[in-house]
């Protein structure tokens, strides 16, 4: 009886994955937050481009959340779905010991705790100081700025054993000193990417000996949610997306530390 529901409780904490079929020649990218926006952008366009893509997102299997991503999972053999949490460190060393093995040559740290619509990110960012939920706060800095340094600590090792030796963390104009997100104030969301944003720069200085490039990345204003896609001045995603991962072909240690504006091409300030 004790082994039957141990065995149960192990399937159920378990990681999901799809069978994927990864080419033994190809370059692997692990994207987090690869359910909607970015993410999911990201993940298409890399399995467009014949790339082994581990897409993980902290969604259930069966999901709703996952149709998307399941749907590039099912035209694309070298696509695996992955449940990893940025807030979980057991789930996430779970799944790096799982991939243990795999090189993984770009690792891309995109998942953040926003809200579902542009309108409600807007209304979140734009609270002012005596307004502020610590345990809301609490929680942006457990995903935004702890959540990728997790991340690169249980699979550093793989990105050390890849060919392109890179990992790249997407920030935010909200995260910035020297040029601040127009209009809005970010108490939560902006303090967590300037932490985030100081990880990574140490991050690099740490990795620079390895041959790891360790990057930022961030856009202006992406159409990444179904209610900013008719905006003005919303840029659709898949050219965004496209500019990003060229950005990322490119980078060399020269920009390591540094944040890339990828709808620009210009190095923008802390």
């Amino acid at each position: 009886m004790f082994k039957s529901i141990l065995i149960t409780a192990v399937c159920i904490l378990l990681p999901y994955a799809a069978d994927a079929a990864f080419k033994k020649d190809a370059p692997t990218v692990l994207i987090t937050g690869a359910n909607r926006g970015i993410g999911l952008e990201l993940a298409r366009q890399y399995a467009d481009r014949g790339w082994n893509v581990i897409a993980t997102s902290r969604h259930a299997n069966g999901d709703p959340g996952l149709a998307a991503l399941s749907e590039i999972a099912s035209s694309h053999p070298q696509v695996a779905l992955e449940r990893l949490d940025v807030t979980d460190t057991a789930m996430i060393r779970g799944v790096a010991e799982k991939y243990r093995d795999q090189p993984i040559d770009v690792l891309l740290n995109n998942a953040a705790a926003v809200e579902p619509t542009f309108a409600a990110d807007m209304a979140a960012v734009s609270e002012t100081y005596d307004k502020i939920d610590f345990d809301a706060a609490r929680r942006d800095f457990d995903v935004n700025a702890l959540g990728p340094m997790r991340v690169a600590q249980a699979f550093m090792a793989n990105v050390e054993h890849s060919k392109t030796k890179k990992v790249i963390s997407v920030t935010s104009l909200a995260g910035s000193f020297g040029q601040p997100l127009p209009g809005a104030i970010a108490m939560n969301y902006g303090a967590s990417k300037a932490a985030l944003n100081k990880y990574m720069v140490l991050l690099s200085i740490a990795m620079k000996p390895k041959g790891v490039v360790v990057g930022l990345v961030q856009p202006i204003f992406v159409a990444s949610k179904a209610d900013a896609a008719n905006m003005k001045g919303a840029a659709p995603i898949g050219q965004e997306i496209g500019k990003l991962i060229k950005v990322i072909d490119a980078m060399t240690m020269e920009g390591a530390g540094k944040i890339t504006n990828f709808s620009t091409g210009k190095t923008d300030p802390f």
